[in-house]
């Protein structure tokens, strides 16, 4: 219930100084630009700000309140926690500063402490707050997002920031969004298991410094992937960030290796930066799932076009040429100058029927479609746009675009956007996004429930002790799930069993 009220309260109140050019006052006026009702402001003159009125203390206020945005000193918190703790409060984002990762670990205890012993669940301190676009609720210093189905946790308010600021110039949709900070409190394990069972929440983004417990973090990772799919982000990664991150949260970033294995055994999609975390966001909300590799790039151009098949095959994509019968339809239709490799290249006279008809044709051999359309400054790209859109609005596979420059083909980013196909700013990043979704789909084939065994105990097999692939017989007879094995007592039945099992193959001495 925790976290429902941080999410879903029924009244807000900001505690801090209203003056002009403070915190409070932006986070007020943020609250009532996103069309939130019931807010208040706490402070020790009792000052509201326009129409939200002010007083003393958040038990003076008469009406209910579920959530508290602090920003009132350091000092101050514990007290302000007691007097919202009194006043039925239940949750907390303190967005002040000044706490664990400025080294006063003290003070941060203090507020965990006080907090507990209220009955205050809390983001922070140290944090940027949140945002539910579907509750208009919007207690952050962050641009406020369009609604939709992607949900952000970070460690770092100000990336999460960034993130927020590119979904509304680029329209992707945004369910909630929440900024830990020092996570003395409620962390990014307690969000992750509370997304992935949220129905407004469809692809969840993470970005963290470090975690206080690896085996729940990684249960909550594949409690989370089971359902929806899980993007990454792990700060720290060299000495220098490393560093950082000790004074940025206070925390340990911890070996980057070790991160990586246990994000890929869960089931997450690690990426490297905000920009492949926004474009592989973006596949997911707005794309089919892509079920395989094989890749058909489609262009206007031949230079952008063998640049996204550079990256495509770089990324982990099949850019496989098309078979002889799809050769011969698209000849049907394409005049003889266009090239009929991958990338099939329509030239500058690409026209809306070309694009329709190559989709089309091509996602009937392929798992997805990039088209590219590179555009000169003289040529309407909207038809173009609405040629891709009705091959994808016939089809169940994924279908992707890259139309730039931006300046010159923002109705045609328009048009495919209003049909449902995502534009990437460019041939690379679009390829990309593609593989992380391909990336997400192949483990979930192979996925099967863990076996019903029967409740009675029986002897272990043998006498004594086992040789392992004795006990991994006796496992999978017993149906426990082990990996395919052989063993061996010479050096040809070794490379024998390695080429049955296939290759990368482990020999254990």
């Amino acid at each position: 219930m925790s976290i429902q009220a941080l999410f879903y309260p029924r009244g807000v109140v900001v505690v801090g100084s209203t003056s002009e050019g403070r915190l409070g006052t932006e986070l007020i006026r943020q609250l009532v630009a996103g069309g939130f009702q019931e807010v208040y402001a706490v402070n020790p003159r009792a000052q509201g700000l326009g129409s939200v009125p002010g007083f003393e203390a958040a038990t003076q206020i008469g009406r209910p309140v579920d959530l508290a945005v602090i920003v009132s000193p350091p000092a101050t918190v514990p007290a302000v926690l007691e007097d919202c703790g009194r006043a039925g409060v239940t949750a907390a984002a303190i967005v002040t500063a000044g706490f664990g990762e400025a080294g006063n670990s003290a003070g941060e205890e203090q507020v965990l402490c006080t907090a507990q012993e209220h009955g205050i669940r809390f983001v922070g301190p140290n944090c940027a707050g949140l945002v539910n676009t579907s509750h208009q609720l919007n207690p952050t210093l962050e641009t406020r997002p369009p609604a939709g189905g992607v949900s952000l946790v970070a460690q770092s308010g100000a990336l999460g920031g960034v993130f927020l600021a590119w979904a509304k110039q680029f329209g992707l949709g945004i369910a909630k969004f929440v900024s830990y900070g020092n996570g003395a409190d409620l962390n990014e394990i307690d969000f992750l298991r509370y997304l992935a069972s949220d129905p407004e929440t469809e692809v969840v983004a993470l970005y963290i410094e470090s975690v206080t417990s690896g085996r729940d973090f990684m249960e909550a990772v594949r409690e989370c992937t089971r359902s929806k799919p899980l993007v990454v982000i792990k700060g720290g990664r060299s000495r220098s960030g490393q560093r950082a991150t000790l004074s940025h949260t206070g925390s340990m970033a911890g070996s980057d290796a070790v991160y990586d294995a246990a994000l890929r055994q869960c089931g997450a999609i690690r990426v490297q930066s905000i920009e492949e975390m926004f474009d592989l966001c973006k596949g997911f909300l707005y794309l089919p799932p892509l079920n395989g590799r094989r890749v058909a790039i489609v262009t206007n151009s031949g230079g952008p076009g063998v640049m996204a098949a550079d990256r495509a095959e770089e990324v982990g994509l099949e850019i496989a040429e098309p078979s002889a019968r799809t050769r011969e339809r698209l000849a049907e239709f394409l005049p003889s100058h266009c090239g009929f490799e991958n990338p099939i290249d329509l030239t500058v006279e690409g026209t809306e029927a070309g694009y329709r008809e190559t989709l089309s044709v091509l996602l009937d051999e392929y798992d997805g479609v990039l088209a590219l359309n590179i555009a000169p400054a003289y040529l309407d790209s909207v038809p173009l746009a609405r040629g891709i859109c009705q091959a994808a609005e016939l089809s169940d596979k994924a279908v992707a675009a890259s139309f730039l420059p931006a300046r010159i083909v923002t109705k045609a980013i328009d048009h495919l956007q209003a049909g449902g196909v995502p534009n990437f700013c460019t041939g690379e990043r679009a390829v990309a996004a593609l593989a992380g979704m391909a990336r997400f789909g192949e483990p979930r084939k192979k996925w099967r429930a863990s076996p019903l065994l029967p409740a009675e105990r029986g002897p272990l097999p043998g006498q004594g002790e086992l040789l392992e692939h004795q006990a991994m017989a006796w496992l999978a007879r017993n149906g426990v799930p082990v990996p395919d094995f052989r063993f061996a007592t010479t050096a040809q039945a070794t490379v024998q069993a390695c080429r049955d099992i296939g290759y990368p193959a482990v020999v254990k001495v």
